[in-house]
């Protein structure tokens, strides 16, 4: 598998690189809007048809790759002004932008839209699921079978649109299930503390979760530990494969979960390639979301209807009572439940680390000839006269980009 850290330099030397004038722009490092990164080169391929007549003038081909973060009102503006663009651009017929993203929204749609620009959707944080979790594939077998916890339930960011974990954990302090899993859970972070979190009228807190976190946390005079105090963005990427398996349940805290989008991280797949089972708290639908990339999930042994609830405050109170509800049982009871479940733990795990590749190897390569369609206005390759300009990659160099990627 390639590295994620020459993700943008391979898709730009595959794909946008083809093109002439291009350029491609990126956020580094990973999950921050520190930096800006452009590549570009003016050299063109044999491949492309391009016909120029003497008045169609210069052609910009720009790429700009919104992947690592959803779209929200929060990074927006930061977005907007990443786009690079001439007092021309706007009425020129020949400066195309790409975004390039990994969600599915009306926010994302209507941002695109409102560039000008088209849309090339692909799962990036899959790939980089796919590089940072490499190696448990080589584990000894042996190293997955042991678990003395019920559940494990990381919570670093809290604030902004986190808030909703500060509900959760609080749920679980609340009902006395802190000491059957492993928990973590920041009163501060980067942005703020809790207290300012839940007296912000902006945060999507519904007011029963502000009044259940006041009374909880109001107690709690230390952060909750797993493994160290001062966590930081890079633990995605660097997971402890010991933590990992010590718990049955993973309690996955996704990035999302107010707004209406289906975006998934890296992080739904550390139960994936730790073997376990694992409640998804995200956005209404998600669930689904990763079954449609062909993923299995665990409805035979807990209720998942927590998926299909529109209510903020009632989807955390069903996940917490499905968790309540495994805390209660005995060992034996759980370590029953996790041999029925080897069958779609090891189809998961074997899945990830095959055909997931290649299906989201081919899902971006297809949708990016897809964006190149839509820019030839929805002609197909061949099907053009001599005034038209084309931007094609023929269909024998597509197949070639997606078997060397898949190497």
């Amino acid at each position: 598998m390639f590295s994620l850290d020459r993700f943008y330099n391979i898709l730009h030397d595959n794909l946008i690189y083809r093109f002439p004038n291009n350029k491609t722009v990126y956020f580094y490092p990973f999950g921050t809007y520190q930096g800006i990164d452009i590549l570009q080169d003016k050299k063109t391929n044999d491949i492309i048809e391009i016909e120029q007549t003497p008045d169609v003038g210069k052609i910009f081909l720009h790429c700009y790759f919104f992947d690592q973060e959803p779209f929200d009102n929060y990074n927006l503006p930061i977005l907007k002004n990443s786009i690079i663009r001439y007092d021309y651009a706007n009425t020129n017929p020949n400066w195309i932008d790409i975004i390039a993203n990994s969600e599915k929204s009306d926010i994302k749609d209507n941002f695109i839209k409102s560039e000008t620009s088209y849309n090339w959707y692909y799962f990036f944080h899959g790939f980089a699921a796919l590089d940072w979790y490499r190696d448990f594939r080589y584990l000894n077998p042996t190293s997955f079978n042991h678990f003395d916890k019920v559940f494990i339930c990381y919570n670093h960011l809290t604030s902004n649109l986190r808030s909703y974990r500060l509900h959760l954990v609080s749920n679980l302090i609340d009902e006395d299930l802190v000491k059957h899993g492993l928990v973590s859970l920041t009163l501060n972070d980067e942005f703020g503390d809790w207290r300012s979190t839940i007296m912000d009228p902006q945060n999507p807190l519904d007011n029963r979760a502000r009044t259940k976190i006041y009374r909880v946390l109001s107690k709690v005079n230390k952060p909750l530990i797993i493994d160290t105090e001062t966590p930081n963005g890079s633990m995605s990427a660097n997971v402890n494969f010991a933590d990992l398996t010590r718990a049955l349940f993973h309690v996955v805290t996704e990035t999302v979960y107010f707004d209406p989008k289906l975006h998934l991280t890296e992080k739904v797949f550390k139960p994936i390639v730790a073997k376990r089972p694992f409640f998804l708290v995200a956005a209404p639908g998600n669930l689904k979301y990763l079954k449609s990339y062909g993923f299995k999930t665990f409805n035979r042994w807990i209720d998942e209807s927590y998926d299909e609830e529109e209510d903020h405050y009632t989807r955390i109170e069903k996940i917490t009572a499905e968790i309540a509800r495994l805390c209660a049982m005995d060992q034996i009871t759980l370590e029953k439940m996790h041999q029925e479940m080897q069958e779609v733990l090891e189809y998961n795990f074997n899945h990830f680390y095959t055909t997931f590749k290649d299906l989201i190897i081919d899902e971006l390569i297809d949708n990016f000839e897809h964006v190149l369609c839509q820019i030839n206005n929805g002609r197909q390759p061949g099907n053009h006269s001599r005034h038209h300009q084309r931007f094609e990659l023929t269909p024998e160099y597509l197949l070639e980009v997606k078997a060397r990627l898949k190497q």
